[in-house]
């Protein structure tokens, strides 16, 4: 449960203060939305997509978090460093698998490529961003994939802060990849 506060203080005539000052509680829950980033080993990409969302959205009615249909042991050390090179630290993050459960929780899946893998993927709410896998490739295509990652995610951010609809984001049944 969210809390939105006010504090409301009286004054006299002379605009001294003579009540106390209150905190009137107004209570409202706030359905946080997730926006779930899906890869196979959950050991890059989205990972990335994960902590940029995370790290660049100030709204409080979306939230990200990252999945993967063969979950690696460990985050890929590129990854790691590539994302530490632009101060965003994956700290705390780790492979999850992917479940129905999770899509089915989610507000937009975002696959990065491997839709053709993944065993769940609700038509309405997925969309296949199409990125290369960078593992076993040099940094150099981690810092590309990354930066694309990056782009993406800030666009994502923007249309959702917009007030856009899912539909409008990834268009109506939208299982295509940008």
């Amino acid at each position: 449960m969210k809390y939105t506060s006010s504090i409301l203080i009286s004054t006299d005539y002379c605009g001294k203060i003579f009540k106390t000052a209150f905190q009137a509680f107004s209570v409202r829950k706030m359905e946080e939305k997730l926006i779930l980033f899906v890869c196979v080993k959950n050991s890059a990409r989205s990972q990335m997509a994960e902590a940029f969302f995370n790290h660049f959205n100030d709204d409080p009615r979306f939230k990200a978090m990252s999945a993967g249909t063969e979950p690696a042991e460990e985050i890929d050390s590129l990854a790691r460093k590539v994302m530490e090179e632009i101060g965003i630290s994956l700290e705390g993050q780790y492979p999850k698998l992917y479940t129905e459960e999770m899509a089915d929780k989610a507000y937009i899946v975002i696959t990065m490529g491997c839709l053709d893998k993944c065993p769940y993927t609700p038509p309405e709410k997925t969309w296949d961003w199409g990125l290369e896998d960078p593992y076993g490739k040099p940094i150099e295509k981690h810092r590309e994939i990354r930066d694309e990652i990056k782009r993406r995610v800030l666009k994502l951010i923007e249309d959702l802060k917009a007030g856009k609809s899912r539909d409008e984001i990834i268009g109506r049944k939208s299982l295509f990849t940008l």
